[in-house]
């Protein structure tokens, strides 16, 4: 009797394991469908590839923004109202790295824009650059520069360097940067000439 009675024990102790032992199976099988429907839809994703400093392919795509031919005829205009000269011009229209250069006596002017992928981020990165290597020399660290850049703490979207005589200014994910070189004029005013430019250049090459 007590053999029976153990063997009973024994033929419902493997019908549970294996009761348990087929509930575990279909759900691993249904994870690992799951997964490779996951991974399939993974592998048909387009890449990203970030920058060195990981920027985001998303937000700070290169754009077709540029100086026309036009934007430098209208550059070239407002520079001889202000200059009171008379100046050539050269465009080089093309995106990402586009630019328009003015010059008469006594007058040199260029203006850059950069529309290409996080050219925003390279504008501060620029920016730091500068205050590394020159953070004893005023004429060398950037100047910030209110209402030319985008909104920012402390205006840091728009700077001035003396030393070069070059303001840099950066707005979404176009980078602006005017050169100016006037005879008989201070460097103050030459930044405020900059400037004027400036904005000038990014209303005429704005998107949207």
């Amino acid at each position: 009797m007590g053999r029976v009675r153990i063997g009973a024990a024994c033929v419902g102790l493997v019908a549970c394991l294996v009761t348990v032992g087929c509930g575990g199976g279909s759900g691993s099988t249904g994870g690992a469908t799951a997964n490779a429907t996951k991974a399939r839809h993974a592998a048909q994703e387009p890449v990203q590839s970030r920058g060195i400093k990981g920027e985001s392919p998303t937000t700070e795509a290169a754009t077709n923004a540029h100086i026309s031919r036009s934007d430098c005829a209208a550059l070239q205009k407002l520079a001889e109202e202000r200059t009171g000269a008379g100046l050539s011009r050269h465009s080089t229209p093309s995106p990402p790295l586009s630019r328009c250069r003015l010059a008469g006596p006594g007058v040199a002017i260029n203006v850059y824009l950069d529309s290409g992928f996080a050219a925003n981020r390279r504008y501060h990165n620029r920016i730091e650059e500068t205050v590394q290597f020159n953070f004893e020399d005023q004429a060398g660290v950037p100047h910030p520069v209110p209402h030319v850049g985008e909104k920012a703490a402390y205006n840091s979207s728009a700077n001035w360097i003396p030393n070069l005589r070059s303001l840099l200014a950066v707005r979404g994910n176009q980078w602006l940067t005017v050169t100016v070189s006037i005879d008989g004029r201070s460097n103050r005013e030459l930044r405020d000439e900059a400037a004027v430019l400036a904005r000038a250049g990014f209303a005429l090459t704005a998107i949207g």
